[in-house]
């Protein structure tokens, strides 16, 4: 059962402060490119990190166009089960929920939805719109493999980079760039939960 992921819980899309939006909008070029599962190489960012393409069930997120402007945040959750596990879920044609990436234990990636579309995974529409969800193998009660948090940071690092995201983790998540599925207004959720490390976490992501 995937627990860390809900299906889509329909809300007014949130307002974004237009000067920052602005901003991004201007960096667009850059993102472009790397919307899609395939690796991206450019002369601002890095090659984009290598991704085993599972594809979810076409029902199970919302096709869009999303531009570099459109994404604001990138959201960390547990599965409350094995990677292989949710990659499966998401191309089950009744899930109702879908995530653009997957790190396992063992730092291995999976990418279910193209970043240009939106995924169903924060459990508000608003930020599914504009987020990119990243589940990681693995229970709230378990600890995380350095391999884990290795591959993700790598992955999150580069997805700020691409879309001019913050690379920070503030309380608030109105300033934050990355945060956590319990941060989404409305969540009922507690992942990645107390065993999360985000003081290591977001030193990887920073030192990229």
């Amino acid at each position: 059962m995937i627990c860390a992921i809900g299906a889509v819980n329909m809300r007014e899309a949130l307002h974004i402060d237009s000067t920052r939006r602005d901003v991004l909008r201007r960096i667009g070029a850059v993102g472009m490119a790397g919307l899609g599962g395939t690796a991206l190489a450019s002369s601002s960012v890095a090659a984009k990190p290598s991704v085993d393409w599972k594809p979810a069930d076409a029902s199970n997120y919302t096709g869009a166009n999303r531009s570099a402007g459109d994404i604001n945040w990138v959201i960390i959750h547990v599965v409350q089960g094995s990677a292989s596990s949710a990659v499966n879920w998401f191309q089950n044609p009744d899930a109702d929920v879908s995530a653009h990436y997957t790190v396992a234990k063992d730092g291995h990636r999976y990418q279910s939805v193209s970043d240009q579309n939106t995924a169903w995974h924060a459990g508000n529409s608003g930020y599914n719109q504009q987020s990119i969800g990243i589940e990681h193998g693995g229970y709230v009660s378990d600890s995380f493999t350095a391999d884990q948090y290795q591959s993700s940071a790598t992955l999150t690092s580069w997805l700020c980079e691409q879309y001019g995201v913050p690379k920070q983790h503030p309380a608030d998540p109105a300033t934050a760039g990355v945060i956590g599925h319990a941060q989404v207004p409305g969540s009922t959720h507690t992942d990645p939960g107390g065993n999360w490390n985000w003081g290591h976490y977001m030193d990887l992501v920073t030192s990229r």
